[in-house]
């Protein structure tokens, strides 16, 4: 089953279950995007089922929780314990979380700051630049180039 019609199936089913209309559900997310999204034409962003759960009078993890289960045909009981088994196996089940993203360098910035330390180093040692090239098996226009580098 694809999470576009978990979605639709549960938000038709707790629609049913409070009795309320699409309309009903239309705060901040419009009707004809309700019905949208329970006739699997289209999908509902984190805010969308945020606004959608607030109106539901759900959390959003409950709601998506609901979507999950019925997109693995399991109980939302099911699917939360899974949930926090995997949380405690990565110690996160208990930890404060960040609210905002740490800034970080680029895997290939990373990278190349340990070329430059490592060219840097060898040079210290009273490597040549022929030497360095074999030992650490960089092409020779890279090691030209961190060689001359005063810093990265």
């Amino acid at each position: 089953m694809l999470l576009r019609q978990a979605y639709a199936a549960v938000l038709q089913m707790l629609r049913a279950r409070l009795g309320l209309s699409q309309h009903d559900l239309a705060q901040t997310v419009t009707q004809s995007h309700v019905s949208q999204l329970e006739a699997v034409k289209t999908s509902a962003t984190l805010e969308v089922s945020q606004e959608l759960a607030e109106a539901l009078h759900l959390h959003p993890v409950s709601l998506l929780v609901l979507v999950h289960a019925a997109q693995d045909q399991k109980t939302a009981r099911e699917t939360l314990i899974l949930a926090m088994e995997e949380l405690n196996a990565i110690e996160l089940l208990d930890a404060s979380l960040p609210t905002n993203p740490n800034d970080m360098p680029h895997p290939q910035t990373i990278a190349a700051g340990k070329k430059w330390e490592a060219v840097q180093g060898l040079k210290k040692e009273g490597h040549s630049q022929a030497e360095v090239i074999q030992i650490l098996g960089l092409p020779k226009s890279t090691v030209g180039r961190l060689w001359h580098k005063k810093n990265l």
